[in-house]
């Protein structure tokens, strides 16, 4: 069964990230995206902790990307929760649940006041309870050591993220799953993508030199297999990959070597260490990663 990518939910706090990303939103339309909501998470200390004029500050600042985004053909909903003691991984779960999302857009950086809501700590949480996919815009600080004056900026820009698509596999039933997005994102748009298979250190068998040729030879077997099965639906041009040692490392260096626009990772993978994804390398890739990252959970239905 398909994924879709029809109606999302974006995460907000009305900061200069969110400035940035509301700015991005006009591209998704090449994701098939027609629907958008925007959410905002407000955490009330206590009843009445706020005004009703800084509740409709919110509000209105959400009106007002609504009506941004409504010149790029989107149908834009807006809402602002106000909850005492909001836990803001939890409430934008809850929101795509009540709503019916089809996936998330979150920023993994945040903004003063606010950087607890956009740094890696809900990024992260969200994506150990997402049960969507989670595309994450990676925003990178020009200057960390002038707090107030530093700027947010996208590394790789939103519009691109189709240009050429990453996606590193394990081979399991994730991976598979994010290989089935992969095949319905890159027609029409996409113009490269690059398959990589990591034979991870520790693994066992990867001291053994037979052992690990014949890993190598049945890998690279699995990887073209796959690429003739995406050739068979896109014009982009596809290559594969196998590397060795730790994979979060693999990924991010040939992600920027290869100069990728967007990784496509599965988050939970198959590896000899429980959750080997989600545990490791999809939490560290998005928290280190300066590209977009679209992350595809797996389905909850066949975890144990």
């Amino acid at each position: 069964m398909n994924l879709q990518f029809e109606h999302a939910l974006v995460a907000l706090d009305q900061s200069e990230a969110s400035d940035i990303i509301v700015d991005c939103l006009g591209h998704f339309e090449k994701f098939g995206t027609k629907k958008i909501t925007l959410f905002t998470s407000v955490s009330v200390p206590y009843p009445g902790g706020l005004s009703s004029s800084i509740e409709q500050k919110y509000k209105t600042q959400n009106e007002n990307y609504r009506e941004r985004l409504q010149k790029s053909g989107y149908e834009v909903q807006t809402e602002v929760s106000f909850k005492i003691n909001a836990y803001a991984p939890a409430r934008i779960i809850e929101a795509a649940k009540e709503i019916g999302v089809d996936f998330v857009i979150i920023a993994n950086r945040g903004y003063n006041k606010y950087r607890e809501f956009l740094l890696g700590s809900t990024a992260t949480e969200l994506l150990q309870r997402s049960h969507l996919p989670v595309y994450l815009i990676n925003l990178t600080v020009s200057d960390e050591s002038e707090l107030e004056n530093r700027k947010l900026f996208c590394k790789k820009a939103c519009k691109d993220s189709l240009d050429h698509i990453f996606y590193p596999t394990d081979f399991s039933t994730t991976s598979g799953r994010a290989f089935n997005v992969l095949k319905q994102l890159a027609p029409g748009h996409t113009k490269r993508v690059s398959l990589l298979h990591v034979q991870a250190t520790g693994r066992p068998g990867m001291n053994d030199p037979k052992k690990l040729q014949a890993f190598d030879r049945t890998d690279t077997e699995r990887l073209k297999e796959l690429k003739t099965e995406l050739e068979e639906v896109t014009d982009a041009k596809v290559f594969v990959k196998v590397r060795y040692g730790s994979p979060v490392k693999q990924i991010l260096e040939n992600s920027e070597s290869d100069e990728a626009t967007m990784i496509l990772i599965g988050s939970q993978g198959r590896g000899y260490v429980s959750d080997l994804f989600m545990g490791g390398v999809c939490h560290q890739v998005i928290r280190k990663s300066h590209i977009p990252v679209l992350t595809i959970p797996a389905d909850r239905e066949e975890v144990p």
